[in-house]
């Protein structure tokens, strides 16, 4: 174990690299180093990505967590299950999201702006329409990806490789620059960047991981995870192709032009 950068951080080398992320997610839900602290955000969370997920340890963990969401690889099945005769494997992924609160969008504009799919396609919304009630979640355990042999003409699609757990928190505010308003955000605050999977196998290989907080990281990480939990789907969908449970919505323009022409001349008749 090497220290990296500020006080709290490490870079891990060899085997059971994987403990090192648990307990720098603890630390970090423990508030061990204060700048990790954050101005009305108790709350600690995690966005991540893995090409799998089973240690328990880290699982156990993540139930710790004030909200997180971790996005793995769909997995092949032979068949449709019912969630209750899910494979084991996944029967523990789904656990967790029974037993964890996910993630709540409206700390992300670029979730909140989002819409769940309706008989397959984008709702067509109109005025007076909400985009997202402020209690949705998304659980947290999704997937990405096509199952073996789904991709089109034969051809490989992309897999989820990359490791990253990031850890921030949520707050809330009542004011703004411009004074009162409901303010929501989430600010990240260290990222583990590393080659093991999230796997109790994994802390049997040789591996490398780091926490880092440096702010590039940082963002560009957040934005690459957002774009992944933004394009998941469920712990074991239908379909063996990518097809992301949440959209941009259409507009219904002609609707809402009427409604802003009755608003114009009401107020016109005021």
């Amino acid at each position: 174990m090497l220290d990296v950068g500020p006080v709290g951080n490490q870079a891990f080398f060899g085997r059971d690299v994987l403990a090192g992320l648990v307990r720098g997610i603890r630390d970090f839900r423990q508030h061990r180093q204060q700048r990790w602290k954050h101005y009305h955000g108790p709350g600690a969370t995690l966005l991540g990505c893995a090409m799998w997920m089973d240690d328990p340890d880290l699982l156990d963990e993540l139930a710790k967590l004030q909200a997180a969401c971790v996005v793995v690889s769909k997995q092949s099945r032979d068949k449709k299950v019912q969630p209750q005769d899910l494979p084991y494997k996944l029967r523990r992924l789904a656990d967790l999201n029974a037993r964890t609160p996910g993630l709540p969008v409206r700390y992300f504009p670029s979730l909140e702006q989002l819409t769940t799919l309706v008989d397959g396609e984008p709702p067509v919304i109109g005025p007076g329409w909400s985009l997202s009630p402020g209690d949705e979640t998304i659980p947290t355990v999704r997937t990405i990806g096509f199952r073996k042999g789904a991709g089109a003409n034969g051809s490989m699609p992309p897999i989820l490789h990359a490791k990253l757990a990031l850890l921030g928190r949520l707050w809330d505010h009542d004011e703004d620059d411009f004074g009162p308003a409901d303010v929501t955000a989430f600010t990240p605050k260290r990222l583990w960047i590393g080659s093991a999977n999230f796997t109790a196998s994994s802390r049997r290989s040789l591996e490398f991981g780091f926490w880092t907080e440096d702010p590039v990281l940082l963002r560009g990480a957040e934005a690459f995870l957002l774009d992944l939990i933004s394009s998941s789907e469920g712990v074991d969908p239908d379909a063996d192709v990518h097809i992301p449970e949440r959209t941009l919505p259409d507009y219904d323009l002609a609707a809402m032009a009427e409604a802003a022409a009755e608003l114009r001349l009401t107020d016109l008749g005021d």
